[in-house]
């Protein structure tokens, strides 16, 4: 399944974008670091959005289309903000039959 881009206006804090810069100094030099630093940087911003990738990109000298195509290849990113509700369906059989005595 494709993963979507958000339409949710990106709202990133000064804080934000110093621990962010800590961890790409951090993974700078380092080989096979996108990653490591990838995974860090959702974790500072709950998700990864384009504005985040362009840093990471910017910050490791890599290119903005490698980091989208690590992004949207594995589940473990999240490319859009988690809301404020969650809603799960159960589609199992469990959920919808019925049994009568």
């Amino acid at each position: 399944m494709k993963k979507k881009m958000t339409t949710v206006a990106f709202k990133g804090t000064q804080e934000q974008e110093a621990a962010l810069a800590k961890v790409i100094d951090k993974y700078k030099n380092v080989k096979g670091a996108l990653m490591p630093v990838l995974q860090e940087a959702q974790h500072i911003y709950g998700y990864l959005p384009i504005q985040v990738q362009k840093m990471v990109a910017d910050g490791l000298g890599a290119s903005l289309s490698e980091i989208y195509g690590i992004t949207t290849f594995y589940s473990q990113f999240v490319l859009n903000p988690k809301g404020e509700i969650a809603v799960a369906v159960c589609m199992g059989t469990a959920c919808y039959v019925r049994i009568s005595l």
